[in-house]
């Protein structure tokens, strides 16, 4: 008896855990009411739009233009966070602004907190789709898109699926790699193919997984002939970039000067 319930309980279980693996997630609508309440309706220095895509109504993306701005940038935050993110995102868009620069930072999905980088893997349709709906609307033949931690491998997603980013003329990847222990990035960049400046950005002291990201990308851009293609570590630095905001910015701003 307990041999034949074994027989039909463990297929059934096999079947679970598969369709569990699987499940579709849904980005988590509370969390990002609250990021609304709590950080973005208190921003001053640029006016908050509404967007929507194929797959949502609507989401956030803060935005600063000016008439004079030669070029557009695209930012993109880290996981679970939003897009004044502080220590990387907040100072690179304050500096644009100050700038003149027109700047645009999508809030990213999210889910909720302890989500790994597989749980958010599972969400990528929908970065996806959000990224496509900010391009769109920023309409800029000059594009420069940034992104931090997670944001990256949300842009590579969003790579690797567009089948046009002709208006894309850089991108700078801070933080890319950085996955959880025992977990695997499989999603990244062919990065003899692409045919665009990048600039990867490290911390001394980042993840471990950054630092093996780091060593791929300088073997890939030796390959490419794209010589404006930079890999930069800051010193004393960890993945976040606390107290190391100002370096982090410095080297942003005077590699898209040199492009």
């Amino acid at each position: 008896m307990r041999s034949y319930l074994k027989i039909i309980f463990i297929p059934f279980l096999i079947i679970f855990i598969a369709l569990d693996l699987y499940a579709d997630i849904i980005p988590s609508k509370e969390r990002e009411t609250n990021i609304n309440e709590q950080i973005i309706e208190y921003i001053i220095d640029g006016d908050v739009i509404n967007l929507s895509s194929n797959l949502e109504k609507e989401f956030n993306i803060v935005v600063n233009e000016y008439d004079e701005s030669k070029y557009s940038i695209l930012l993109l935050h880290g996981r679970g966070l939003y897009p004044t993110e502080p220590n990387v995102i907040e100072p690179l868009r304050t500096r644009f602004s100050n700038q003149k620069i027109n700047t645009y930072s999508l809030q990213l999905p999210v889910l909720d907190k302890g989500k790994t980088y597989y749980d958010y893997k599972k969400i990528f349709n929908y970065s996806n789709s959000r990224i496509s709906s900010a391009v769109e609307f920023i309409a800029s033949d000059k594009l420069i898109i940034i992104a931090h931690s997670c944001g990256t491998h949300m842009l590579t997603s969003w790579i690797n699926n567009t089948k046009d980013f002709s208006n894309i003329s850089g991108l700078v990847l801070i933080g890319a790699g950085a996955i959880d222990k025992n977990q695997f990035l499989d999603d990244i960049i062919d990065y003899e193919i692409i045919n665009m400046p990048i600039l990867n950005i490290y911390g001394e002291n980042d993840h471990d997984s950054v630092k093996d990201h780091s060593l791929v990308f300088n073997k890939k851009i030796k390959k490419n002939l794209e010589t404006k293609s930079q890999n930069i570590q800051i010193d004393n630095s960890d993945h976040n970039y606390l107290d190391h905001s100002n370096s982090l910015v410095n080297i942003v701003n005077s590699w898209l000067k040199s492009l």
